[in-house]
């Protein structure tokens, strides 16, 4: 009885406010008086033995646990990540070591040593644990990523209003792993970026990991509590999932159109070029990381050199080389050297076409004041 009292007097709970889409349930719901048609508190709480008191009406009966202690990444985004679902909205969090606490909790994330989703299992640090994401993808997960691996069709669904079974949360549920879920999992399971021994050039202590990292109680502190380190591992939660929910969006509402448009560009630039190597966006758009994954997913041969499009704000024609890949600089095929840090007329001159502006002196970029301009400098170049 003691023991439980201790607990119960242990917990803490904290409101956060930050604005969302309708769609996904808010974790930090805003408090009634702000608006809220449904408030639910987010409750961060410790404990060392006993059962969870939901009877203040926070949460919705359920808890989720995961350890105490100094904090990472993972755990905070995996929290995060099972509280927009349904079945786990607007749980209570319960941080805590404590094997017989955990075995009462509906969902246990980054400790207890078991991987089972059957019983909301997804810890990772056990022995002969290997588990990955799959479609491709071989990086050891953690458990963001064994929550997002179960979850995330289910959020991305509810992003796009869709069935979890359309295409388009199929492809946003990869995208989003492959451009943020992945390299957390790495991270967390010490996975080097790069199979080199070569020292690094920099450091880069500005990744979400390193900056929920720093989130911890320094040891300077003198307040070392739970409540302390509670609503600390709360703005954990609320940094990784607002980043996580900015990516979210930004592939809904840009990254997937800009895919549709690549696409459709790139299978009808045989009608720009017989080469098939001469690509035009009819709407600009981010096209470079779509060009790269299209192709490799369509097996285009040849591959595209140069991309053409409308600049906006002058209103003329960029010819564009692709790169090598989307980390690097080098071109698959440059614009001719004797052009490069040419302007205008004497570009003009020099390529025999009417029009140009500018070749950049790397070679990945020019400018003709016309489509029709533009595509003869494309042209002219793939013939050099």
């Amino acid at each position: 009885m003691l023991a439980a009292c201790a607990w119960r007097l242990s917990q803490r709970a904290v409101t956060f406010l930050p604005r969302v889409r309708p769609q996904i349930l808010n974790p930090f719901p805003m408090a009634a008086g702000a608006g809220a048609t449904s408030p639910k508190r987010l409750r961060v709480y410790s404990s060392a033995a006993g059962d969870a008191d939901s009877s203040n009406g926070a949460g919705n009966g359920r808890r989720v646990g995961t350890h105490n202690g100094s904090f990472h990444c993972d755990e905070a985004l995996g929290c995060f990540l099972i509280r927009l679902t349904s079945q786990f909205a607007g749980a209570d969090v319960v941080r805590t070591r404590d094997s017989q606490i955990l075995d009462s909790l509906e969902a246990v994330l980054d400790v207890g040593g078991v991987y089972d989703p059957s019983r909301h299992r997804y810890d990772h640090h056990q022995k002969g644990f290997n588990e990955v994401f799959g479609h491709g993808f071989n990086t050891k997960l953690s458990s963001a990523g064994l929550v997002y691996k179960h979850f995330g069709k289910e959020i991305i669904a509810k992003e796009l209003q869709l069935n979890e079974e359309h295409e388009d949360v199929h492809r946003v549920y990869l995208a989003i792993y492959k451009s943020f879920v992945e390299a957390l999992d790495a991270i967390d399971n010490g996975i080097n970026q790069y199979d080199t021994e070569q020292t690094p050039k920099y450091v880069n202590n500005t990744h979400l990991s390193s900056r929920v990292g720093r989130l911890n109680p320094d040891w300077t502190d003198p307040d070392q509590s739970p409540e302390k380190e509670n609503a600390a591992f709360q703005k954990a939660m609320a940094l990784a999932g607002s980043e996580f929910m900015e990516s979210v969006r930004f592939h809904v509402k840009s990254w997937l159109p800009a895919r549709s448009i690549v696409m459709e560009c790139l299978l009808s630039r045989g009608n720009v070029d017989p080469s098939g190597e001469i690509m035009v966006l009819d709407r600009f758009c981010p096209w470079k990381l779509h060009l790269f994954e299209l192709e490799q997913e369509l097996k285009t041969d040849p591959l595209t050199k140069y991309v053409l499009y409308e600049d906006e704000r002058s209103k003329g024609w960029r010819v564009q080389a692709v790169s090598v890949a989307p980390d690097r600089f080098e071109s698959r095929k440059a614009l001719p050297e004797k052009w490069r840090g040419m302007r205008d007329d004497e570009l003009s001159k020099e390529t025999g076409i009417p029009g140009c502006v500018f070749i950049h002196m790397s070679g990945f970029i020019g400018g003709n004041k016309t489509y029709e301009g533009a595509l003869e400098m494309a042209r002219a170049a793939l013939k050099c």
